[in-house]
């Protein structure tokens, strides 16, 4: 190979970038010989010439450039801190080329460090050298899948549906060739009206909600689970996962706002649930962000509905972070100048209401003829050509792009029989190219033409026609709402409104005009597309029709059993390379099995050490930064033959459903052992929030939708029963008193199994410095400290720091749950307040565990004054 030479003004240096022969043999590593410019070469005593040493070139072999300080036309070279001499900047090029080779060199020898070095785990699963080969075999665990999302709506008008939902779950492309379900499936259901709706409903009724989530599980088999749920009054979305997926979901979050009554009540809105699918931070994936809403809208044809339409989906945008509005809907345009949101609500909320009566007041003959104005004046933007049609002869565009008089009841339509997709891709703002947004439900967009024209386009099944009248596809196409969304081809008729029990249109005095009131939307993805769009006309128990649709997803995912396996296979090669050529040290058991954990317990676990070999050896415990294990006795030595127990410990954090822990037991200069802990924590009301308690009132352990026995409770029963506990033994020194562990964790495991106190065995421990009692206390506070949110949320501080005029406001600022359990506690501390003569210093414990304080330094003794004002205030 030719080698580089670097000459500058006092050395010579020559760099062999890669193994090569000389008479010495083979040299397999790159290296470099570094000789002074002498006039005199060094020789032996018998006359013959020295050849300067080859140095192998090391990691630390870096090569700096200064400028020269004398000559500003040179730089000084510095191999790592021994000065080499300089050249000329006019040899910079060629500098360049040889600091290329060298740097290329020295990463390449990094690179072979950190894959042979082994250092010290950085987390549960690997060392260094485990992470860096798992990142190299990356492509044997994450691969492209296909993942089917099925998604149905059904507004139910509150009825209670009897008939088999299974071809509602599975369509025509959700099986498998052998009939089977996919492997991989996400379905959605979203229900509206899921219970009667009344001015006194205030929340969503949890029979219904199990109810369906038992029918959809029964035909979806056990290989599915619930996920998530979202409900909101009658609003219902429900998210069945299959197994395998599970662990691909992430960041999995549920909202929804209200937009009926007063513009918050719950009788119109959506729900939402939002996750991240085969989110991977080993292999640097994002993963796929997915939202998908259910929606309620105002009903209604006239243009006052459809303004009030826009208005509620500008809510939705703000209030969910759903990119469904585009902003039009406030622009100053016609009306005078004035503001569309002034318009609407000069008469109040215009468009509020239960069963439509609201709407009863416009007859159905000038609703559709003020709509078919609006529509009539619209500007449809087609090839880039403005065509403004007049009103009574709206022209229907056809399969081949020419337009058609409006004549329907003599011409045949030439239109195609299947709708094409509406792609609005070229407005809006540009789209997040890792999310997905489906926008389901009923929208209540309505067909704005007369009755009977809809039937004889029905009869001919020309939906094309149709829903060159839909409301929302000419909201879309002005880009008012849903910018950026598409719809598959619907080439189904109206799903709205029949008679119940029927096929037939409705029939009533009303005789509501068939339309496209139920839809699902999405925003575009690469690998996303849509298989079908579909309703189904057998289901007759509603006046509406469920429509589902079914999407194909290709994203990456992780295969977790062959990235087990290669963990696993690293792991043996890791202990191997330790543990070779070394004594031997015996371990009874690396994996260390949990099963059954109970939040704020404290777990203890023990391995044995066994000295096989002849020499004393030295062990030591490491434990990984961030790890909840905590050891007694961090080192020791064994002698030869000897046997020692080594113990660890950690407290079970609430918030969690898994523990995987590792430590090193390392023997001093020789090898590591890699202990893992594992095991499933028992599900808690310790960390979690007021409404998830209230969501499962027979106890944390008995999952959301446990049906409620007995009366209604507002304040979640883990609070109730702590205070009327406490409050037939309220003394001097409650709070002020630690209780007994043992003792404790009695009370945590009545408290999430919704078990009753055993008084007997709690007044039992009164001779005993009172435990009992004091236990309950302790826990009690402990419950309040961990609510997930808190009981006083952080975004109501500044409330709070008014002192005693916050008293009023909280009532408003805050969720009824918590103003619920807020005034419940306070009247128990009226009562202590007669017992306790220090009451100031039960305050101050209160003042930690009530009030959410913002991480942002406000905790001072002014705004601590004023919070203890406010909990005087409220407690009176």
């Amino acid at each position: 190979m030719t080698s580089l030479v670097l000459s500058t003004s006092t050395h010579n240096l020559t760099f062999h970038a890669s193994s090569c022969a000389d008479s010495g043999g083979t040299i397999d590593t790159p290296f470099y010989i570094l000789e002074p410019k002498t006039k005199t070469p060094n020789v032996t005593p018998t006359g013959s010439s020295v050849q300067p040493a080859a140095t192998d070139l090391s990691v630390h072999d870096t090569i700096s450039i200064d400028e020269d300080g004398m000559d500003s036309d040179r730089m000084t070279l510095k191999l790592q801190d021994y000065d080499i001499g300089s050249i000329p900047k006019s040899e910079v090029t060629y500098l360049a080329e040889f600091l290329l080779a060298w740097r290329s060199a020295l990463a390449t020898l990094e690179e072979q460090v950190q894959v042979t070095q082994i250092s010290s785990f950085e987390d549960p699963l690997s060392s260094d050298y485990v992470t860096t080969r798992l990142i190299q075999e990356k492509d044997a665990f994450i691969e492209e899948k296909t993942v089917q999302i099925r998604l149905i709506t059904w507004n139910l008008h509150g009825e209670v549906i009897g008939e088999d939902l299974r071809p509602l779950l599975f369509g025509s492309n959700v099986l498998s060739d052998s009939g089977e379900l996919q492997d991989l499936g996400i379905f959605f259901v979203a229900l509206q009206e899921a219970d009667p709706l009344t001015p006194t409903t205030l929340s969503a009724n949890q029979a219904t909600i199990a109810r369906w989530a038992n029918q959809v599980l029964e035909c979806l088999g056990e290989s599915y689970i619930l996920s998530a749920s979202s409900e909101l009054l009658g609003m219902v979305l429900l998210m069945f996962t299959h197994k395998k997926l599970a662990s691909q979901i992430t960041q999995l979050e549920i909202s929804s706002a209200g937009t009926g009554v007063l513009g918050y009540w719950g009788n119109k809105g959506a729900v939402c649930i939002r996750f991240t699918l085969g989110e991977s931070d080993l292999a640097g994936i994002a993963g796929v962000e997915i939202a998908v809403a259910n929606m309620h809208l105002s009903s209604g044809i006239a243009p006052q509905a459809v303004e009030r339409r826009r208005w509620e989906m500008s809510e939705l945008d703000k209030r969910l972070k759903l990119p469904v509005f585009n902003g039009k809907l406030f622009r100053k345009q016609r009306n005078g100048g004035k503001n569309r949101k002034e318009l609407l609500y000069q008469n109040g909320d215009l468009l509020d209401e239960l069963d439509e009566r609201v709407l009863d007041t416009y007859s159905e003959d000038d609703m559709v003829v003020a709509a078919a104005d609006a529509v009539a004046v619209m500007k449809i933007k087609e090839n880039g050509v403005a065509k403004e049609y007049e009103a009574g002869t709206p022209a229907i565009p056809t399969a081949d792009g020419s337009d058609k008089a409006a004549t329907i009841s003599t011409s045949t339509s030439t239109t195609a029989t299947t709708a094409a997709t509406v792609n609005t891709d070229h407005v809006g703002p540009e789209k997040e190219i890792n999310s997905i947004v489906f926008i389901l439900g009923d929208l209540n967009y309505r067909l704005a033409m007369d009755r009977s024209d809809i039937s004889q386009l029905i009869a001919k099944n020309d939906y094309n026609a149709l829903l060159f009248w839909d409301q929302l596809r000419n909201e879309i196409k002005e880009g008012s709402v849903l910018v950026g969304f598409q719809e598959g081809p619907i080439s189904f008729q109206p799903t709205y409104k029949y008679d119940i029990g029927t096929n037939v249109f409705d029939t009533s005095e009303k005789a509501r005009v068939p339309a496209y009131t139920d839809r699902i939307l999405y925003t575009t993805y690469p690998s996303l597309a849509q298989l079908d769009y579909e309703t189904f006309m057998h289901y007759i128990s509603s006046d509406h029709k469920p429509v589902a649709a079914t999407f194909e997803l290709r994203t990456m995912l992780m295969d977790a059993d062959k990235r087990a396996e290669i963990v696993k296979r690293l792991l043996h090669d890791l202990d191997a390379r330790e543990n070779k050529s070394r004594p031997k040290v015996e371990v009874d058991k690396t994996d260390l099995l949990c099963p059954d954990m109970t939040v704020l317990s404290t777990v203890h676990q023990t391995v044995k050490l066994k000295n096989c070999g002849n020499t004393q050896v030295a062990w030591e415990i490491e434990i990984i930064d961030g790890s909840l294990i905590e050891v007694g006795t961090p080192q020791g030595v064994l002698p030869p033959g000897a046997t020692q127990m080594v113990r660890v410990s950690f407290k079970v954090p609430p918030n969690v459903t898994h523990i995987s822990e590792i430590f090193i037991l390392r023997i001093i200069n020789r090898q590591d052992y890699f202990i893992s802990i594992n095991g499933n924590v028992l599900p808690s009301c310790f960390g979690a929030s007021l409404e998830d308690m209230i969501r499962k009132p027979s106890g944390a352990r008995h999952g959301f939708l446990a049906l409620q026995t007995g009366p209604q409770l507002n304040i979640p029963r883990e609070i109730w029963k702590c205070v009327d506990f406490l409050s037939t033994r309220i003394t001097r020194e409650i709070f002020r008193r630690p209780g007994d562990e043992i003792v404790g964790q009695l009370v945590r495991n009545w408290l999430d199994n919704g078990d009753d106190f055993d008084s007997i065995v709690l007044d039992s421990l009164a001779k005993d410095g009172n435990k009992g009692t004091h236990s309950v206390a302790e826990q009690f506070i402990q419950l309040l400290e961990l609510v997930n949110g808190g009981v006083i949320p952080e975004k109501v501080y500044d409330i709070i720091t008014q002192g005693n005029d916050g008293v009023q406001l909280i009532f408003e600022a805050m969720p009824r749950v918590n103003v619920n359990t807020l005034i419940y506690i306070a009247s128990f501390l009226r009562e202590v307040k007669r017992v306790v003569i220090d009451f100031d210093l039960i305050l101050e414990i209160f003042d930690k565990v009530l009030i959410r304080i913002p991480k942002t330094g406000k905790n001072k003794s002014r705004q601590k004054k004023k919070r203890l004002e406010f909990l005087k205030g409220f407690i009176g």
